[in-house]
């Protein structure tokens, strides 16, 4: 039931990330420029999306693992 409802919650984590980042930004289409050649430019909602989707992710497994043990 636990797993079932993190699902869930990840989910909806999810769907409102990518919500708040088109969303929160007044120009979400603004190029950051990449750091080295190997790497390509990125838009600001992709920034947002990737960090974000990342800390959430953390959070919400670091959240699981402290429920359950």
């Amino acid at each position: 039931m636990k797993k079932v409802l993190f699902e869930i919650m990840a989910i909806l984590g999810y769907i409102i990330i990518v919500l708040l980042a088109f969303t929160i930004p007044k120009d979400p289409n603004i190029i950051i420029p990449s750091y080295t050649y190997m790497s390509f430019d990125k838009p600001l909602w992709l920034c947002i999306i990737m960090v974000g989707w990342f800390f959430y992710s953390i959070f919400l497994s670091e959240f699981y693992d402290y429920i359950n043990n």
